[in-house]
């Protein structure tokens, strides 16, 4: 018999200078899949429009009020976070920097067989690439089409709704939907090269509940998403605290952050891909 956890998720909205508070009950089963209905749209074709349908702007508008406003939005131009990541079993701290231009750079620290390891994955707002640096520095290496595409477009914590990101994409209505058994709004987001993002609106608070597109998984073509379970003010806006991660319909980790830091003094060459620098051998000439 499976287990059934109450999660209780406390948001506070703000609204015309008032402050409510909102208690929502979900029941999950621990361990379970997500109803299929859940992903219904991803095998839909799309043709993308010249501008975003009233229904979505309208759905996008409230996730902005629901959320902090549309200024907090614009005022938060970068976050930091840290906290963990358990997917297989396996446990790796983060560090993370997203960007409201969509600049993203990820640090992985983990220790296995009593060695430490080190693996930075970042996109610099055109190119995405990854460096293993402990324990032993590799080559940095620019990530396949869709791994690029996956960790550009589906962040953790910004939501692509205000520019410059939301320049990026077109919104399309694509009807009703449920979220961990919530009633929810489908938009997806399309972008001018035909890629997908989907993004799940719950219906009573409009906050983002689940989001994704294309990546790969054991290196297989697969929908990955993230549901939002938790939620967290920062710098003014209401960002997920804690996230499932769902392949197809199948959960299979978790991401929790621990520390916030809103809009931090950064190095952008953080995000860019670093030199090689790595020694070359060199072979000597054979002698005829």
């Amino acid at each position: 018999m499976k287990m059934i956890n109450c999660v209780k998720l406390i948001l506070r909205f703000k609204s015309a200078g008032m402050i409510a508070c909102l208690v929502l009950s979900q029941f999950m089963a621990s361990g379970t899949g997500f109803a299929q209905s859940e992903t219904s749209g991803y095998s839909m074709k799309f043709t993308r429009p010249e501008y975003d349908d009233p229904t979505s702007r309208k759905l996008i508008k409230n996730y902005l009020t629901a959320t902090g406003g549309k200024q907090a939005h614009i005022d938060l131009q970068s976050v930091y976070a840290s906290g963990t990541i358990t997917e297989a079993g396996k446990t790796k701290s983060f560090e993370l920097v997203e960007r409201q231009d969509g600049r993203r750079h990820l640090t992985y620290t983990w220790r296995h067989l009593g060695r430490d390891y080190k693996e930075v994955i970042a996109f610099d707002g055109v190119i995405a690439w990854k460096q293993k640096l402990s324990p032993k520095k590799g080559i940095p290496q620019e990530l396949s089409k869709i791994e690029a595409w996956h960790f550009a477009n589906q962040r953790w914590l910004i939501q692509p709704f205000v520019v410059p990101l939301k320049a990026k994409y077109v919104f399309v209505y694509q009807g009703s939907s449920k979220v961990a058994g919530r009633d929810s709004h489908l938009i997806v987001g399309l972008t001018q090269d035909g890629e997908k993002s989907f993004h799940y609106i719950d219906k009573e608070t409009f906050l983002v509940t689940r989001w994704g597109g294309y990546g790969y998984i054991g290196g297989i073509k697969e929908y990955l998403d993230y549901q939002a379970t938790r939620f967290e003010y920062v710098g003014g806006v209401l960002l997920a605290r804690e996230l499932t991660l769902i392949a197809e319909t199948q959960a299979f980790g978790k991401v929790v952050f621990d520390d916030f830091e809103a809009n931090p003094d950064l190095d952008l060459k953080m995000f860019y891909q670093p030199p090689d620098d790595l020694p070359t051998l060199r072979q000597r000439p054979v002698q005829p």
